[in-house]
């Protein structure tokens, strides 16, 4: 089975959730906005897809956060514990995720999917 994060009233989102529908592949959806992504769910999301692809350096919520907790995440090499204190910023400001993120498992290939693509979507499912 597949999960796919992200928020119900996103653009991306919709057309995932309409594409998957469509295709009828059945998902299970992780709502940034009721629920909180764990360290070791986060931790997962950024070893499949880098912090650079995971954080949406284009969005409101981004541009929203002070000079510090920017500066966290641009210089993210640098940070002893950087994994924890951009986590503790992510957790607080899940909106700052990009989305829609897939991952699981769907006709015994692994997906991992980020952003909405359709070309991609339908060589990836069909």
């Amino acid at each position: 089975m597949i999960t796919i994060y992200g928020i119900k009233n996103c653009n991306s989102m919709k057309k995932a959730f309409d594409f998957l529908t469509t295709h009828q592949i059945p998902y299970q959806f992780f709502d940034y906005k009721k629920v909180t992504l764990s360290k070791h769910e986060f931790d997962e999301l950024l070893a499949i897809f880098g912090l650079d692809k995971v954080i949406n350096k284009q969005g409101t919520t981004y541009k929203k956060l002070d000079e510090e907790a920017k500066n966290s995440l641009i210089n993210h090499q640098s940070l002893v514990d950087a994994n924890l204190a951009i986590y503790d910023i992510v957790k607080e400001n899940q909106s700052i995720l990009k989305r829609p993120m897939i991952i699981g498992e769907y006709n015994d290939k692994e997906i991992q999917l980020i952003g909405f693509d359709e070309p991609l979507y339908a060589k990836t499912f069909l």
